[in-house]
This record gives structure tokens, C-alpha cells and sequence, in this order.
């Protein structure tokens, strides 16, 4: 059986993210620091590059991925890897699913 390397929250976030098809908008419902899970309206091949942009409701600014890879592709629900992130954006990351696994963030 596959482990998976890190452990996941779950959420619901508002997301932006852009590659080849242009900018669309989905909602975050998995989310790891090595990756997380899209439901969108757009169709997203596998091996597609995006930036994102996450909405946390108790952020002032969007956390920014500048680069994820799409691994997996099931209808409208999709998955990435975290290729690129500034280490700023990373901390706030990491601050975020500490604070969603003791139980302080808001989930959506």
C-alpha cells in the first residue's frame, strides 16, 4: 500500500491558477506542503505547469505557488506537486497546515 509522504488537512479555499488554458478558478479541498488537490470548472491535463494562488479567508494576501505540476486528472477534480515556492510563501505554508492540524485555522 502507498504512504503518502506527508500528512494532509483538509479545506475548502477559494484558488486561482494559471497555465496554458489562461486563469481559472476552483476551490483547494487537500492540501500538504508537497502538494494539494483542485476542484475546478476547467479540465487540466496531466504534466500541465500552473501557478497558484491560494485564499485563505484570514489572510490578507493570497499564498503564492509559483510553480506546480499537475500529477493526476480525474473529471474536474485535479492534483499538483509544488515545483517552485519562495521561501516567504512557504513559511506562511507551513504556518497554515500547523495551525488547520492543532485545530486553530478555519477550514474554509
Amino acid at each position: 500500500m502507498e504512504q503518502r509522504r506527508e500528512r494532509r488537512v483538509q479545506v475548502q479555499y477559494p484558488i486561482s491558477f494559471e497555465g496554458n488554458q489562461g486563469v481559472s478558478k476552483g476551490k483547494l479541498f487537500n492540501l500538504s506542503m508537497g502538494g494539494c488537490a483542485i476542484e475546478s470548472g476547467s479540465y487540466v491535463q496531466v504534466g500541465t505547469t500552473v501557478t497558484l494562488r491560494v485564499y485563505i479567508p484570514t489572510h490578507k494576501e493570497p499564498i503564492h505557488i509559483d510553480r506546480a505540476g499537475v500529477t493526476w486528472s480525474a473529471g474536474q477534480d485535479f492534483g499538483v506537486e509544488f515545483a517552485d515556492i519562495d521561501s516567504k510563501e512557504k513559511e506562511r505554508l507551513q504556518k497554515l497546515i500547523a495551525d488547520l492540524q492543532e485545530g486553530k485555522g478555519s477550514i474554509h
